[in-house]
Order: C-alpha cells, then sequence, then structure tokens
C-alpha cells in the first residue's frame, strides 16, 4: 500500500488509515463464530435468522452460500435454490482472477479478494442444489445440476479433484431416473475416484456402492464384470435382487456434523529483501477432527446403519494444504511491500510512519474465509420397503451406544420408484420453532 504523505500530514489520511485499521480487525471466523454457535447447540432458525439479518450483500459467494445452507436446514428448500443459484453465478463470473484483485490481496490482506470458493466447494454446491430438487420431486432438475458438476470436474481433468461423492450421487439420481446406463457409468467412475482418493479422503470404496455397482451389472447381464467385481469385493454372497412393483426404494442422505473452521495464525520470520524481520498471518485448522456421532436408520423396529460417503472435513484440510505455498507467497510479498511502505512514510513524517506501521499491523489478516456450514461428512444408506406411507426415524448414536437425537418423519414408498430423503444433523434441537419460509 504505498501512500503519498505532504507535510502537513492531512486529517484524511489518518481517517483513511484509521479505517483500514477497523477493517483489518475481524477475519471471518470471528465473524462467523456466533452462527456456528447457534448451530452447534441446535438453534438452526436463529443461525438462519443471524444470517440473514447480517448479510444482505448478494454479491458476497460466501454469504448465499451460507444462507443457502441454513435455508435448506430449515426446509427451505426453494429458496435455499434461489440464493445457491446466486452464488453459483457469482462463482462462475469470479472463475478468472482480476488484476485489481491479485493487487489488492499484496497490499492489503487475501481476504480483500472476491470469494470464489474452493475446487470442493463449487462442486458439492450443485450437490446441495440437486438434494433441494429431489426434495421438491423435481428429479429432472436434479440431473441438470449433477451434470453441471460433470461439466466442471471434466474442466479440470485430474481424478483426485473428482469428488467420489457426487460421482455416486449421480448415479443415483440416473437410476432414478431410469437411465441405468449412465448409472452405471457413474458407479464405476465414482468407484475408481474412490480408489484415486483413498490416502486424501481416508474413506475405502463404500459397501453400498459395491453392492450398487454388482447389482446394475447384474442387471445389464455383464456377468464377466459382475463376476471379477464381486470377488475383488470380497462380496461372495451377494445376491442382486429385482425390486416388485410391491415396493420401491428409500435413499437417505444424512448430512453429519459441521465442517471445520479456519483460524488465524501469524509468525515472524526474517526477510533478505528488506534485511529485517517481518510478521504474516495465514489460515490454519487449529484443531484436530473429531469423530462425528453415528447414525442410523430406523423403521419397523429394524435398524439401517448409515455409511459414510463424504469425507468434507479432510477435504477442507487437503483445499488448505494445497493453498498454503501460494497462500505464504502473497503474505511474505505483502509483509515486504507493507516494509517498505512504512519506511518510506516514516522518512518523511514520523507520525505518518507510526500510523502507516499500526495499520499495517491491523491489516496484515489470514483469509480465514470458506463455507463452514458444510457438514463435516455425508452419510447414506439405502433400503428396499414396501409401497406407501413409511414411518422412519434417523437416529443419531453417541460413542457409549445409546440413542441422543433422532429425525422423525414419514415418507411416501412407489412401487418400483426412488424416494430421497435429504436431512441435517449437528446437534439436538432444544426446541423445534422455525422462522417461516420466505418462498
Amino acid at each position: 500500500m504505498s501512500i503519498a504523505i505532504c507535510s502537513g500530514f492531512p486529517e484524511r489520511i489518518i481517517l483513511v488509515l484509521f479505517s483500514l485499521y477497523l477493517g483489518g480487525c475481524a477475519t471471518y471466523s470471528i465473524q462467523a463464530t456466533s452462527m456456528r454457535d447457534n448451530l452447534l447447540t441446535g438453534r438452526t432458525d436463529l443461525a438462519r435468522q443471524t444470517a440473514e439479518e447480517k448479510d444482505q450483500d448478494q454479491d458476497d459467494v460466501l454469504a448465499c452460500l451460507n444462507k443457502g445452507m441454513l435455508r435448506r436446514m430449515t426446509d427451505d428448500y426453494v429458496s435455499s435454490n434461489q440464493i445457491l443459484e446466486i452464488a453459483k453465478q457469482r462463482m462462475e463470473s469470479l472463475y478468472g482472477v482480476s488484476i485489481s484483485d491479485a493487487a489488492a490481496s499484496v497490499t492489503i490482506n487475501d481476504s480483500v479478494r472476491d470469494y470464489k470458493g474452493d475446487r470442493y466447494e463449487q462442486i458439492l454446491l450443485h450437490a446441495y442444489m440437486a438434494m433441494n430438487y429431489l426434495q421438491l420431486g423435481e428429479l429432472d432438475s436434479a440431473r441438470v445440476e449433477i451434470l453441471q458438476a460433470d461439466v466442471k470436474m471434466m474442466e479440470w481433468g485430474e481424478q483426485p479433484d473428482e469428488d467420489p461423492f457426487v460421482r455416486y450421487f449421480a448415479g443415483m439420481i440416473y437410476e432414478a431416473l431410469g437411465e441405468d446406463d449412465q448409472a452405471l457409468v457413474s458407479y464405476r467412475k465414482a468407484r475408481d475416484v474412490y480408489i484415486a482418493t483413498r490416502n486424501e479422503q481416508l474413506l475405502a470404496v463404500p459397501v453400498m456402492l459395491k453392492k450398487d455397482l454388482l447389482r446394475l451389472l447384474a442387471t445389464q447381464g455383464l456377468w464377466d464384470e459382475y463376476r471379477k467385481l464381486k470377488s475383488e469385493f470380497g462380496l461372495t454372497n451377494f445376491k442382486p435382487t429385482k425390486v416388485s412393483d410391491d415396493f420401491g426404494e428409500l435413499i437417505v442422505i444424512l448430512n453429519n456434523g459441521l465442517a471445520p473452521i479456519r483460524e488465524e495464525s501469524s509468525i515472524m520470520t526474517f526477510s533478505p529483501e528488506v534485511q529485517s524481520n517481518v510478521r504474516i498471518a495465514f489460515p490454519v485448522y487449529k484443531y484436530e477432527s473429531t469423530p462425528v456421532n453415528k447414525a442410523r436408520l430406523k423403521i419397523s423396529e429394524k435398524l439401517f446403519d448409515l455409511e459414510t460417503v463424504e469425507n468434507i472435513d479432510r477435504l477442507a484440510r487437503q483445499a488448505l494444504d494445497e493453498d498454503m505455498p501460494l497462500v505464504m507467497t502473497r503474505a511474505i510479498t505483502r509483509a515486504v511491500v507493507k516494509y517498505q511502505s512504512q519506511k518510506s512514510a516514516q522518512e518523511q513524517h514520523a507520525l505518518a510512519g507510526f500510523l502507516l506501521t499500526v495499520t499495517n499491523l491491523a491489516t496484515e489478516r489470514a483469509d480465514t474465509r470458506s463455507w463452514t456450514t458444510l457438514p463435516q461428512e455425508i452419510q447414506i444408506t439405502r433400503v428396499v420397503l414396501p409401497v406407501g406411507q413409511q414411518d422412519v426415524s434417523i437416529e443419531i448414536v453417541n460413542a457409549a451406544g445409546r440413542v441422543i437425537d433422532s429425525i422423525d418423519t414419514s415418507v411416501n414408498i412407489l412401487p418400483r420408484q426412488h424416494s430421497f430423503l435429504t436431512r441435517h444433523w449437528i446437534a439436538p434441537v432444544p426446541v423445534k420453532t422455525y422462522i417461516s419460509n420466505s418462498k
């Protein structure tokens, strides 16, 4: 940040510096604390109310992402997709890095850059819009979102940047639409990506996916591949079953827990360029992830365990690890620029140099932004059920095996069709009161 200083050091310069000082004092993680605190105490309604009242900027991608997720948590699927669409369009417009954006990150801090989301966030945006459409019974619209996610992953062209859950989820949607050929392709891709990302996500190929892949191979009569994979998967007792007109299938998708939140850390490091120690700030995940509570589906006293198919906690940490070399490079470059500017100001006017030093210290903040209303994990189960209205409970079980909460609802099972139930669980809800939907 280069500021011209005149001998009188005008008051307006002081005001500019003071405003920058105030603007640099709060990181995103601090600002998001109240929203997350409400979520962690089961008050999704208050978390949404806080976000809706505080973040009015429709061009702010992160505000739109969080509001979109909070709206779907309160079953407002139409309004959720409306604002997630705004976030999606804004992300697309920010796909290239602007010169002014890059310049600001070097002179002030990284948080002044427009937020376009990490790759995993961009892909999951499509997945959550698809989930909203499924809850609204709009299968074709869900398919469009999944196709857009596929185009984006194909553009990146690197398998580790593909999302195995989204590939698996796409197969479920295609299967629900009766497009078994396309579903089989997606299940195969999902299996390959789970294997390719196993070390990063710490997830093996889900057992549910293995069974879905074998079932569709049997349906298509691809017996050579069926026998090969059945042996490879170790599912020697697996037998493909056909659903009759008296049954349909329920697919439960549970968003469990909360994604980790980035916080700020800082160090003093020596810069050979200015021959002095400079302070740099950078984002970190200060706390290790803790296991989420287990979940199971209960129907007519029968229990079905849910299986983890997406580890968003790991995706978030991996994304930061990959970004860190550039983050540190920008931070050091920025520290040098600030040091040189305050030294120049000091030579012209002592007060100017002092205030610019204070301002530079205040504005050297880490960019702690991320989509923090995402879950820690995504879990699923698939159950074949008799046609008709079915009462179901998603039970949350703690480490001692005790049920600490349940999500109770009913679903309508149709002959030979797939019904989707997508829910969120973060903490027990103390009072089940929600703000009214704004559709």
